[in-house]
């Protein structure tokens, strides 16, 4: 099997509404998808930023690893690895050359299980096909909107939704959330996530009223890197935090679970580095009895969820992805079932991709 040619595609799609959060509002996604040839296969590999100009860099970027990789078996994968990781020495080993290396590195799993004639889940050694799916979205829109949403998740059979907090005066989050616990009722688990909103002090102030309504699942309070921090909160309150989302590769990983600073993360596959180092997280995480819910990408991270030891949880996030494939499992009742199909399972739909690919 040997790498003959490849075709990256820039798609800009703009949102059905803008997105704020506590740090930034989102009116575009920027989708960076490669298609990676062998003689019999085609692999297939996804990115994504919220920024056009970053998205145009992965693209290049992405053209740049494939390159390299015209003529090799993507079966020596931690080989390449290894040659890309040199190749960034100049600009940097995480950030958007990791990102754009993503992509390239799913695909190359990608061929890999099509060769094997195995799903790739079941090549990496799964433990199951099935797992469990969040709503996830919530963001600072109006309160009615919100609650819509959730009820919409809950009427199609999920369990859990995630929303945003970060409002400037935090009792207005409080006032949504007893509002919106009132609307779905006491059976349906709530998740929130400050997308690094908040300090230490502020977060300890608001836990309780947190746990008040039922609340055990608190996301990114603090920065990213502020291990210390993290590892405070994670020791002195009695509610759950998730990090990691914004973290690179198992390295930053290594050191949020050293310190203590995660009851749960929630790796990004492509801030990881593509499946190759997403396995590395995970196997990490299990070393530490740490449970792994994906950040985005579920129809990828779903195959590396599937084979992880605590792994588990996937967020799914409809407007983002929405009629992007012709082909790809499809979350049901607040559950995905991985498809039994050679590989990734997912291919692209060209009409899509013509309708949104970015001309400059």
């Amino acid at each position: 099997m040997v790498i003959r040619d490849f075709r990256v595609y820039h798609i800009s799609k703009k949102l059905t509404k803008p997105l704020p959060n506590a740090v930034y509002t989102l009116e575009y996604i920027e989708h960076v998808f490669l298609e990676l040839d062998t003689e019999e296969y085609t692999g297939i590999g996804m990115g994504y930023t919220f920024n056009t100009a970053q998205a145009e860099a992965m693209k290049v970027l992405v053209e740049g690893y494939c390159r390299d990789l015209i003529g090799r078996d993507p079966s020596f994968i931690r080989e390449h690895w290894k040659k890309a990781q040199s190749t960034m020495g100049g600009c940097g080993q995480t950030g958007l050359p990791m990102s754009a290396y993503a992509v390239v590195d799913t695909a190359m799993w990608d061929l890999i299980a099509q060769d094997a004639g195995k799903p790739l889940y079941k090549l990496l050694g799964a433990k199951t096909d099935v797992l469990p799916v969040y709503g996830s979205g919530g963001w600072l829109v109006p309160q009615e909107e919100m609650i819509k949403e959730a009820l919409w998740f809950k009427s199609e059979g999920y369990t859990k939704y995630k929303l945003k907090l970060g409002f400037p005066d935090w009792k207005v989050d409080i006032s949504r959330l007893t509002a919106l616990r009132k609307a779905v009722g006491d059976d349906f688990d709530i998740m929130v996530d400050v997308n690094q909103g908040w300090n230490v002090k502020q977060t300890r102030e608001i836990v309780p009223y947190l746990r008040d309504l039922g609340i055990t699942y608190l996301e990114e309070p603090l920065h990213c890197q502020d291990f210390k921090g993290n590892a405070e909160l994670a020791a002195t309150t009695d509610i759950m935090i998730c990090s990691g989302e914004c973290l690179f590769t198992s390295k930053e990983i290594f050191e949020l679970l050293r310190l203590g600073g995660a009851d749960y993360i929630n790796p990004d596959l492509m801030r990881c580095g593509g499946i190759t180092e997403y396995l590395q997280v995970c196997s990490l995480a299990g070393a530490f009895h740490v449970p792994v819910t994906a950040h985005v990408l579920m129809e990828v991270s779903a195959h590396v969820m599937a084979a992880s030891p605590t792994g588990g949880l996937l967020e799914y996030i409809p407007d983002w992805w929405n009629e992007a494939f012709t082909q790809a499992p499809k979350p049901e009742a607040g559950k995905l079932r991985l498809l039994d199909t050679p590989g990734l399972g997912v291919r692209f739909d060209h009409d899509y991709i013509e309708r949104y690919q970015y001309r400059g």
